[in-house]
C-alpha cells in the first residue's frame, strides 16, 4: 500500500507505504512513513490491528521518536500466522495523531496466504 495524509495549509501531511516479506508462517511487514510536510513531529504512536485469531506480534504497537520532514524512516514488524490452514487476512497500520482523534495515515495491507507452520 502506498497512502498519503492530510494536505494543504497547517494540515500533516504524513506518507506511508507498506510490504510484506515472507512465505509464512512468519510475516516480516516494512513499512515506511515520510513525513512531507514543513514541522518536526515527534512522539508518534505506531500501531498495527490484526485479527488475533489469525495473526499475533511482539510489538503491535511502538512509538516513532521523531519525524523529521522529508526523511524516510523504516520500521519492520514481525507478524506470524497462527491460523491452522493460513488464513489470510488484511493488517491495519495506523500512525495515530496524538493531538487528535484523527489519524496521521492509515491503510490496510492485504496479507498473502501461509505456508503451513508444522509445528502447528
Amino acid at each position: 500500500i502506498s497512502m498519503g495524509g492530510g494536505g494543504g495549509r497547517g494540515v500533516t501531511n504524513v506518507r506511508l507505504s507498506c510490504s510484506v516479506m515472507g512465505l509464512g508462517p512468519i510475516f516480516k511487514l516494512k513499512i515506511e512513513v515520510t513525513n512531507a510536510g514543513a514541522d518536526n513531529l515527534q512522539n508518534v504512536p505506531l500501531c498495527v490491528g490484526y485479527d488475533p485469531e489469525i495473526y499475533r506480534c511482539e510489538r503491535p504497537s511502538q512509538t516513532v521518536p521523531l519525524l523529521l520532514p522529508n526523511v524516510t524512516l523504516t520500521y519492520e514488524v514481525v507478524i506470524k500466522s497462527i491460523h491452522p490452514e493460513g488464513k489470510a487476512d488484511n493488517v491495519r497500520v495506523i500512525f495515530v495523531n496524538p493531538n487528535s482523534s484523527v489519524p496521521l495515515v492509515s491503510g490496510i495491507v492485504s496479507m498473502p496466504m501461509s505456508e503451513l507452520d508444522e509445528d502447528m
